[in-house]
């Protein structure tokens, strides 16, 4: 599920952490369960050990991906100045050639971003495994979708196991 970030009360951080809590209560139907993190930061729910969950926020969104079913990550971007030789540092020959391809190069870049962060959150690797050795194109160890925010210049993507 993904919701905009409203403005209000508080830092961007905190509204950010209470969109992902109020989500979190209506996918559960207002159970509410505990949201924790382990070592890595990775989100877990307390008293939950069987559900998979994934968070990710960016300055306009909010994104929250649960299952039951198996593993799974989710990674929301919003449009943003992209850094000289980053999409060479992190995308694969393949995925540098649909980059430059795009009509919109910095959102095709992101979409990637997205995927690569969403099966790297799905693996519990987490970023410290990122880059070209992650192809968003050709995972074969789940399935990933783009996801549609409804948002304008903001990108998401889900990663599932297979």
């Amino acid at each position: 599920m993904i919701e905009p970030l409203r403005e209000g009360n508080g830092s961007q951080r905190e509204r950010e952490r209470a969109l992902a809590y109020d989500i979190l209560c209506r996918l559960f139907e207002g159970e509410c369960p505990r949201l924790e993190h382990d070592s890595k930061g990775a989100p877990y729910l307390s008293g939950h050990p069987e559900i998979s969950i994934s968070i990710s926020h960016c300055r306009k969104a909010v994104a929250v991906a649960v299952s039951s079913e198996g593993k799974v990550g989710v990674d929301v971007e919003c449009r943003r100045q992209i850094g000289d030789g980053l999409v060479e540092r992190v995308c694969t020959e393949t995925e540098q050639s649909v980059v430059r391809a795009a009509g919109d190069s910095t959102m095709a870049f992101l979409q990637l971003w997205t995927r690569k962060e969403a099966v790297l959150k799905m693996r519990g690797t987490g970023i410290q495994g990122f880059g070209s050795m992650v192809d968003a194109l050709a995972a074969k160890d789940c399935h990933v979708i783009d996801l549609d925010a409804r948002l304008p210049d903001v990108v998401a993507s889900l990663a599932t196991g297979v």
